[in-house]
């Protein structure tokens, strides 16, 4: 087949390269990946019939990316399909936006069948493309646990998550998530602050950064990491990616660990996508009395791990036990609370209670309680959350 090298011209000179700008493939690949309303299913019937970048971009920018939807099922009708392609055909006849912006951004480009393509398996849906940014690719190559839970959780699922996050770091293990608010952004922070190797995984283009108010802790993710997608740039938040990216997270892990999840949501579709490629799940179970924790209990119940040392992980890994702090070891605290605090804390038995339910349980006046708390959060026994005080 005939290509025309003119569609993929080289570096201009002077600049210094992107992994991908030396590679013409790699170019393809993402040119392909950043076609407008292109979705991992519709990449994935695209590699399906032209399984070489090269092949598959020429092939789109003659007008033919029509046959791979017919021959896949996808698009709803003929007039669809005929409208997407004529849109790919343009946009893959003028690559010039994408190739600038993985030059100026030195953005990394995989595919299935490429040598530094990072999942093994051919799992049936595993991406057909992977951009990823960066400064440390090789957190790649080491052993891997994804870290997911519920956006809503609660301050022990967030403690939780950071300690794990800190101990696999300080263990080698790389620690994969989603970026998300909860769970996710609080295994991430708790792996970076124990100079760990991260991955963030997410469902927009590499140069959105969402939510917005992880701005901060993408830097620093790409700083001692890798932030991957298979999204084109300038896609931003679609609800419908989020499960999808999902699948992701579970095929880069080696064993997932689910800290705090409700019945349905992202961190269930993780575990089942992680069950269906033969990874171990680990959940952390959960007080009956939180919502958060229902979906660690199924888990739990369908054959899931329960996560109650962090050495489980570790040998869940096949890597054995590890020198490092236990749960106890991770939580202790070196202050011991007066005798009206240790009623206080007592009174919470475990579990978040109202100022009023802790008068009542202690047996102290609300303004003893008060007293008590404020000592106990300065001394990070107890956190407040949403009018509830939390054992640390």
């Amino acid at each position: 087949m005939t290509r025309a090298p003119s569609r993929l011209p080289d570096t201009a000179a002077g600049r210094s390269p992107s992994p991908a700008t030396k590679d013409a493939c790699a170019q393809a690949a993402a040119v392909l990946a950043c076609l407008p309303s292109m979705t991992p299913a519709r990449l994935r019937a695209i590699f399906d019939r032209w399984p070489d970048p090269l092949d598959a971009l020429h092939a789109v920018a003659t007008g033919k990316a029509r046959r791979a939807l017919e021959a896949a099922n996808l698009a709803r009708l003929g007039d669809e399909r005929a409208e997407l392609s004529r849109r790919w055909k343009a946009g893959a006849s003028d690559p010039a936006a994408v190739l600038r912006l993985l030059d100026e951004r030195g953005t990394h480009v995989w595919w299935a069948g490429h040598a530094a393509y990072p999942i093994d398996e051919p799992l049936p849906d595993r991406p057909a493309v992977l951009l990823a940014e960066g400064a440390c690719p090789g957190v790649l190559g080491r052993p891997s646990v994804a870290i997911v839970g519920t956006r809503a959780a609660t301050p022990h699922g967030l403690a939780d998550a950071r300690m794990l996050g800190a101990y696999l770091a300080g263990n080698g293990v790389t620690v994969v998530s989603g970026l998300a608010i909860g769970i996710d952004g609080a295994a991430h922070q708790g792996a970076l602050d124990g100079g760990g190797g991260v991955v963030a995984v997410v469902a927009t283009g590499l140069d959105v950064v969402y939510p917005r108010r992880h701005l901060a802790l993408d830097a620093r993710v790409r700083a001692a990491g890798l932030v991957v997608s298979e999204t084109g740039f300038g896609v931003g938040p679609e609800a419908g990616r989020f499960p999808v990216r999902n699948r992701i997270i579970a095929a880069l892990a080696d064993v997932v660990v689910v800290v705090e999840a409700t019945s349905r949501g992202g961190a269930r579709i993780t575990a089942d996508r992680a069950n269906d490629y033969g990874r171990p799940v680990l959940a952390i179970p959960g007080s009956r009395r939180n919502a958060s924790a229902t979906g660690c209990n199924e888990l739990i119940a369908d054959g899931a791990y329960p996560l109650l040392d962090p050495g489980d992980v570790m040998l869940a890994l096949g890597l054995g036990t590890a020198d490092a702090a236990g749960w106890s070891d991770l939580t202790a605290t070196a202050r011991e609370p007066d005798p009206r605090a240790r009623s206080v804390l007592d009174a919470c038995g475990g579990e978040p209670a109202t100022l009023d339910e802790l008068s009542e349980r202690s047996g102290l006046t609300p303004t003893d309680v008060a007293g008590a708390l404020r000592g106990l959060e300065r001394d990070g026994l107890l956190r407040r959350s949403a009018g509830r005080y939390w054992p640390a």
